[in-house]
């Protein structure tokens, strides 16, 4: 495994500049400046950038294939002041204009030590106000003639060719299967923007940063092609605002037998009450360091979980209402004790269908357990998975499946044991457990097509907002979850 560094978190907002200034500045305006109301007071520079976590890069990576290399071509950014916006009408302002020189960017290309993957580019004179929707355009695996391609051209040899790939640790270069990606732009809407909404204010200058998340929005189905289905996040970000810590084995101040693979999660609740992940990373495997940026300003709950060198899993411990600019200093891990010290396995099923029958879909998976802070209600919270987890599956209609439905098995390596659970404290935070007993998860999955949930309802889990329904899971055991039903699904569109 890959030893990262931690360097002191960089001060880059006058290297952003620099760039932008060096010629990476362009006003696009898509054909869309009558859309700009007469005297409408405009920002200045505004840069936007790219981040990629790569939790899936082998080796030592997570999920059922990793990956060495994630390509994807990127021609526009817009943004949008309504988040009902249809993508081929009126009132889009460019962010970033690339339709003239592609740029094609490996997502992976990056450590757990870095925050900026990218400077996709810089505008100024935007108009000012709350920007509802962003959409990142990606070239076509099959463009048009005289669109322009970047050179080189990294999936070029790519099994099927095009402009976005992705290169298995076994060597394998794979096209991505887009959906509407390169014709609708992967769409981020408020509910995955910091805050709802990038506030643009006039005169002054803003840095946007898309989180991509390759890791999380690949599926390999089962014919061995490689679907794209992106969740981007963004948000206005300083890398003032990032949250650090140290991983130690609890009561200790000694780093975790390695190299160790340390999962991090900065999460925070989504509208239905689930902690979801915001940002994912790898701490530094031999020292325990880690740094979440680029993070938008605001609160998260901070969970961690690992397996060290020897195969030992620690169970997670929580970390609940950390605001960002946070140096958390030492976070405990407790080691899982006892004759098996191996994670336990959740195993199931999901199935997908429309009223007519079988329908295909691409769907993400958690791993959930119930948690409170100090005076506060339970919520669940995302909890780390290992190895070969299936985070990411696509429901394929054939043989063992129920009657009119597509499916998909899964498999997610978890922590068996209790958390430990703290509360933010700027005076130092004291974590109580692990809870004697019995652990218990909930899954919960979610449909997508091409990014957008496409079912109804778009999200399932096994048990209900009260926990009822939990499984247990046990060190080194394999525990069956009911199956997870998704109805009134759309049909998933690709390239042909």
């Amino acid at each position: 495994m890959k030893v990262l560094t931690m360097p002191a978190v960089p001060y880059f907002l006058g290297l952003l500049l620099f760039l932008a200034l060096a010629g990476l500045v362009g006003c696009g305006d898509n054909g869309e400046e009558g859309q700009f109301s007469a005297g409408q007071d405009t920002t200045s520079v505004v840069t936007t950038t790219i981040s990629d976590p790569p939790t899936c890069k082998g080796p030592g990576g997570i999920g059922d294939s990793t990956f060495e290399h994630v390509w994807v071509t990127v021609t526009r950014v817009l943004a949008h002041l309504s988040s009902n916006a249809d993508s081929g009408g009126g009132g889009w302002v460019t962010l970033v204009d690339l339709s003239d020189d592609p740029k094609q960017i490996d997502l992976l290309d990056t450590n757990d030590a870095e925050c900026i993957l990218a400077v996709l580019g810089s505008t100024t004179g935007l108009p000012s106000g709350k920007y509802q929707q962003i959409r990142m355009h990606l070239l076509s695996n099959h463009p048009g003639q005289g669109e322009a391609t970047p050179t080189p051209n990294a999936c070029e040899h790519a099994e099927g060719g095009g402009f976005n790939c992705a290169e298995l640790s076994g060597g394998d270069l794979k096209t991505l299967l887009l959906s509407s990606q390169d014709r609708n732009g992967i769409k981020i809407p408020p509910g995955q923007l910091a805050g709802g909404s990038i506030d643009l204010e006039a005169g002054k200058s803003a840095d946007i940063n898309i989180e991509f998340n390759a890791c999380r929005s690949l599926v390999l189905q089962g014919n061995g092609k490689v679907r794209l289905k992106p969740t981007l996040r963004a948000g206005e970000v300083s890398l003032a605002d990032a949250i650090s810590g140290r991983v130690v084995v609890n009561g200790t101040v000694d780093a975790l037998p390695g190299p160790a693979s340390i999962v991090v999660f900065a999460e925070q609740t989504d509208g239905g009450g689930v902690d979801r992940v915001v940002l994912e990373k790898f701490a530094d495997p031999l020292r325990g360091s880690f740094i979440l940026c680029p993070l938008p300003e605001g609160s998260y709950d901070i969970v961690v979980a690992a397996i060290d060198a020897r195969g030992v899993t620690y169970n997670a411990t929580i970390t609940f209402g950390v605001p960002t600019g946070t140096d958390l200093g030492n976070i405990p891990l407790e080691p899982e004790t006892g004759e098996n010290t191996s994670p336990g396995t959740i195993e199931g099923r999901v199935t997908s269908r429309n009223t007519s029958g079988a329908v295909e879909t691409d769907v993400s998976l958690s791993a959930l357990q119930r948690s409170a802070p100090e005076s506060g209600s339970e919520v669940p919270v995302t909890i780390p998975v290992f190895g070969d987890s299936t985070y990411n599956i696509h429901t394929e209609a054939g043989t063992g499946c129920p009657e009119e439905t597509a499916c998909a098995g899964y498999v997610l390596e978890v922590p068996a044991s209790n958390p430990l659970v703290g509360t933010f404290s700027g005076s130092g935070t004291t974590y109580s457990g692990p809870a004697p007993g019995s652990i218990f998860y909930g899954i919960n999955a979610r449909a997508f097509n091409g990014g957008e949930p496409n079912c109804s309802p778009s999200s399932v889990s096994t048990y209900d907002s009260e926990g009822a329904g939990a499984l247990e899971v046990n060190p080194g055991a394999t525990a069956i979850a009911e199956t997870l039903a998704f109805t009134g699904c759309t049909e998933v569109q690709s390239d042909p």
